[in-house]
């Protein structure tokens, strides 16, 4: 499957997130797998192609089964650090996470983060991502004003600009940026 071109991780913090047209970020499995297509698939294999690091939440990393990469470092952030192969970061607060984010992309040029929707709005809400990619999937033909409308419904965007709009198959691919 062909990619869209500007599906360019940038340095700095970026974050991949996939939901339906009615807002489902999951399946009845409890994983983004149950909703993911082959548009999605494709663009987050690109993305993380290009990644340094991964950051994701615990239930993140439980739900979809996350194991140690060869090719990029993973870091799991959760309140309750757990044994586990990947590296746990436990925090408890917005400070925390915003030093910890910080120190993760010192050490890495560019960081991709594949975190549910609470973890997520955090980051956003407190300006640390710098590129957001989201696919939303519709039963029928996207449109720019119907993706909008999932992806705020759903995300704190306050303070981040839609850049780029692309509908591929039943898909609308999206780039937000930070204003």
């Amino acid at each position: 499957m062909t990619t869209v071109s500007w599906y360019a991780l940038e340095p700095g913090l970026a974050a991949n997130f996939h939901l339906t047209e009615h807002g489902k970020f999951f399946g009845t499995n409890r994983s983004s797998r149950d909703i993911s297509n082959e548009v999605d698939l494709a663009h987050l294999i690109k993305l993380r192609s290009q990644a340094d690091a991964l950051l994701v939440g615990g239930a993140t990393a439980r739900a979809e089964g996350y194991r140690p990469s060869k090719r990029f470092d993973t870091y799991v952030f959760t309140t309750q650090p757990q044994n586990t192969d990947l590296n746990p970061i436990k925090f408890d607060n917005d400070d925390g996470l915003v030093e910890q984010v910080g120190d993760v992309t010192s050490a890495h040029k560019r960081v991709l983060s594949e975190c549910g929707p609470a973890l997520l709005n955090k980051m956003l809400r407190l300006g640390l991502v710098n590129q957001l990619f989201l696919t939303v999937t519709f039963a029928d033909e996207p449109n720019k004003f119907s993706t909008e409308k999932s992806a705020r419904n759903l995300l704190e965007l306050d303070g981040y600009d839609l850049d780029k709009f692309e509908v591929v198959r039943h898909s609308a691919l999206t780039l937000w940026r930070r204003a």
